[in-house]
């Protein structure tokens, strides 16, 4: 049987040198054997309890029938008395042993209880079979086949010897056998606690523990690099749940206990990340994972998982997010700076193409609507009157701003400095607005080599913080910087035009302005069917002014007369300087009598006005005028001066200082 069990078989299967001869008693043996094997094929599969039974009374019927073959073939034969009564007292031994086996109920496993049985009868049922049943069947079988007694009894003592010798080479190989497989467990058990060791130096290396909980009683088991995560030493590891959740923080629990519970109720892994208390007052983050095992094998339900250290990963986590969130606002950022950049240059390019200062006042007050900066703002500039200034462009909130105020009004147009104002502690407010409590401001002068051009003012929104303020005030230097230059470049354009437009002398239109806008004006009286009015006059004996006193009083006499002449019009007359003392009067939409009208007061108030030079008095001054009538007497500038130019010839024929009608 050990041979048998060396090559892989059951430890109880038959083997043929333990034949007798005796074909019934042979048969018998190896049933018992079979018997046995099957018991002990149960207990090691942990069989069904109800088929143990009825296999172990199985073998109790087989036994029974056995000896009482035995006992019959004892009592045929005649063996001797004493060897007889030796052998029937084993029988009752054995059968005693296996009812006291039958009726024993230990506090044990239904598996331990095979396992128990097995041993005992595979021990008292084997012994039996070899050192009792053997030599009394060995013995029978002699006396069959005609032997004497004594040689029947020697023959049966000689197979029991055969057999015990044969069992003592089988218990040689069994330990040569059990040798190898100590060695062969030893190599193993060596492996495994290198792998063990591998394993905890991994753990250790992916600050990684395992761990495994018993849902009946909550007992944890856990690696050593598990304790290590929960502050503990190996040496005296956590052996229960409640100690770990002693060591989380209070915030941090129900996370985990809802975890836990979803898992338990869904049976789904779980995954949660909390904070770990250690001994020396630090805190670490973990992250378990685990999942529900169904209990086998004599365990109960538990959770199994994992759990490992999360605090650098979770910080790199938190710093990639702040640097994504940082990244996001500059990209914002860049976005918001481009677009003030595309706006700044509409407004730039619109300034540069206005050919006064309406149209720019008009560019800028779109302009600056569509930038974003701040909650409005506006624009003045220096007003007629000396020391004080006037708005002209307004967006957003800048109609807090008053229309017209002093330039003492403004803390900037005094210091002719920037004058910012982000909270109310940053210094004294202006007074050329309505304040607003948590808005900020901004005034910048506009100056150019120290000639004031005007005032920027613009207001920021409600609480900003450091960020978009610096945004504000910087992208308000870079407005006033295009509004400097585009102001200076209308004001010098202006300047220009005046000068290429305007008699110096007398601040009158000139001739080259009357060239271009002659035209223009018939064309529209005639487009929009009203009268023009043309007046020409000329000073009478001015050449005397001049020969009597000097041009100097000749040029008094000029820029005065012009004056008068400018102060009696309307904004709609145009009046110019056609050359020397001669000077043209457009009046568009006035009649013949109408212009004629005017002219007579003007003349009026000419002869009445009192002429000097410094202390010199000059004498009094007249003029003679001619008015024509477009389109009455002249649809076209030339046709029209003429008439005109005939009509104060006539006057100037009839005496001079008279008003007369072109024919």
């Amino acid at each position: 049987m050990a041979a048998a069990e060396a090559r892989g078989t059951s430890v109880f299967e038959w083997s043929d040198r333990f034949e007798t001869g005796l074909a019934a008693i042979d048969h018998e043996h190896a049933q018992l054997a079979g018997l046995l094997g099957r018991l002990d094929q149960l207990a090691g599969q942990a069989g069904d309890a109800a088929m143990a039974e009825a296999l172990f009374d199985t073998l109790l019927k087989n036994l029974d029938d056995h000896f009482a073959h035995e006992e019959a073939l004892m009592s045929r034969y005649g063996l001797a008395p004493a060897s007889t009564e030796r052998h029937v007292t084993l029988h009752r031994q054995l059968r005693a042993r296996m009812g006291q086996l039958r009726h024993e109920s230990p506090e044990a496993s239904h598996a331990d209880v095979l396992r128990q049985r097995g041993a005992v009868l595979s021990r008292e049922i084997m012994r039996h079979l070899l050192c009792a049943d053997l030599p009394l069947a060995t013995e029978i079988a002699a006396l069959e086949q005609g032997a004497s007694p004594e040689a029947a009894r020697l023959a049966g003592l000689e197979r029991r010897d055969a057999s015990i010798a044969a069992l003592l080479d089988d218990v040689g190989e069994l330990r040569q056998t059990l040798a190898q497989r100590d060695a062969a467990l030893q190599a193993i058990r060596a492996e495994q606690l290198r792998s063990e060791e591998c394993h905890a130096r991994a753990q250790r290396a992916a600050r990684t523990g395992s761990w495994e909980l018993d849902l009946d009683s909550f007992r944890l088991e856990s690696s050593a690099e598990c304790q290590r995560l929960f502050g503990q030493h190996p040496d005296a590891p956590i052996r229960h749940f409640d100690d770990v959740i002693h060591c989380i923080p209070e915030s941090d629990r129900q996370a985990v206990f809802d975890a836990i519970s979803a898992t338990l109720h869904s049976s789904r892994p779980f995954m949660v990340e909390h904070r770990i208390n250690l001994s020396d007052g630090s805190q670490r983050w973990l992250q378990p994972l685990g999942e529900r095992i169904s209990g086998s094998h004599g365990k109960g339900d538990r959770l199994v998982g994992m759990v490992r250290d999360v605090t650098e990963e979770r910080a790199a986590r938190i710093h990639l997010e702040e640097t994504n969130r940082q990244l996001s606002l500059s990209l914002s950022s860049l976005a918001r700076h481009a677009a003030d950049l595309t706006r700044l240059n509409e407004l730039n390019e619109g300034l540069q193409s206005c050919l006064n200062a309406g149209e720019a006042f008009e560019v800028v007050e779109n302009a600056m609507s569509r930038l974003e900066i701040g909650t409005g703002g506006a624009l003045s500039v220096p007003d007629a009157a000396p020391g004080t200034m006037r708005t002209v462009a307004r967006w957003g909130d800048g109609g807090r701003v008053s229309a017209q105020f002093a330039n003492s009004a403004c803390w900037a147009l005094r210091r002719g400095l920037r004058h910012t104002v982000c909270t109310a502690n940053d210094g004294p407010g202006c007074k050329h607005f309505e304040p607003d409590a948590g808005h900020g401001y901004i005034c910048l002068p506009l100056q150019v080599l120290g000639e004031p051009l005007g005032l920027l003012t613009l207001r920021a929104g409600q609480d900003v913080d450091e960020v978009d303020w610096a945004r504000f005030t910087h992208l308000a230097g870079m407005v006033a910087e295009s509004l400097k230059l585009a102001l200076s470049n209308v004001r010098l354009r202006e300047a220009l035009h005046d000068q290429a437009t305007r008699d110096p002398l007398t601040g009158l239109l000139n001739r080259r302005y009357l060239d271009e806008a002659l035209p223009r004006e018939i064309a529209r009286s005639l487009r929009e069917q009203r009268t023009l009015s043309l007046v020409m006059l000329d000073l009478d004996h001015f050449k005397r002014v001049n020969d009597n006193f000097g041009h100097e009083a000749g040029d008094a006499v000029l820029s005065k007369s012009a004056a008068i002449l400018r102060s009696n019009l309307r904004s709609s007359d145009l009046a110019c300087r056609f050359g020397g003392e001669e000077f043209v009067v457009l009046m568009p939409g006035a009649t013949l009598a109408e212009a004629h009208e005017r002219m007579e007061r003007i003349l009026h108030e000419v002869c009445a006005t009192v002429f000097h030079l410094d202390s010199v008095h000059l004498p009094g001054i007249s003029f003679s005028a001619g008015v024509a009538e477009a389109p009455r007497h002249g649809n076209n500038a030339e046709s029209l001066l003429r008439a005109a130019d005939r009509a104060l010839y006539a006057a100037k024929e009839a005496g001079r200082q008279r008003v007369l009608d072109a024919g």
